[in-house]
């Protein structure tokens, strides 16, 4: 049975690890930074309560724009999970949270499975850009929108 609720600020540091697990990478956010995401922002976790009621196996992370839109900071799933409606549930967790609020995501431009599902779910492409968080990435990203 899948759950899913809105993350606790106790459950931030797992939240980040789920996030590293996921893209095998230790810089995805500051131990201190996923806290105010928690705390002030939107977060939403899934969960299989019938196999571990701790686990984390997806999550949506956004904070609202000083334009009063909603930013998709991450959407993630588990590999195991994917394709079983679970990010579609979060997203449907978020927008009962935050009601007609427009909502952007980034998505990187390659990854196909990303941009269908944000399609699906109402998103559409609006521009392509380079290196939006100013990292020195030439990654190219593509900006969606819901209204």
């Amino acid at each position: 049975m899948i759950k899913i609720s809105k993350a606790k600020p106790q459950e931030s540091q797992s939240i980040r690890q789920f996030e590293q697990f996921i893209w095998n990478e230790t810089d995805i956010t500051s131990p201190y930074d996923i806290v105010s995401f928690v705390t002030y922002g939107y977060v939403f976790l899934a969960k299989d309560i019938a196999k571990d009621k701790d686990k984390i196996i997806g999550t949506i992370v956004a904070i609202k724009t000083k334009d009063n839109e909603i930013r998709i900071l991450d959407w993630i799933v588990h590999e195991q999970y994917r394709h079983t409606g679970i990010g579609t549930k979060l997203y449907e967790r978020l927008r009962k949270e935050i009601g007609k609020l427009t909502m952007i995501a980034y998505v990187e431009s390659d990854n196909t499975a990303s941009i269908e599902g944000h399609k699906k779910l109402g998103f559409k492409p609006t521009k392509k850009i380079t290196d939006p968080f100013f990292i020195g990435d030439k990654k190219n990203w593509l900006i969606m929108k819901r209204e």
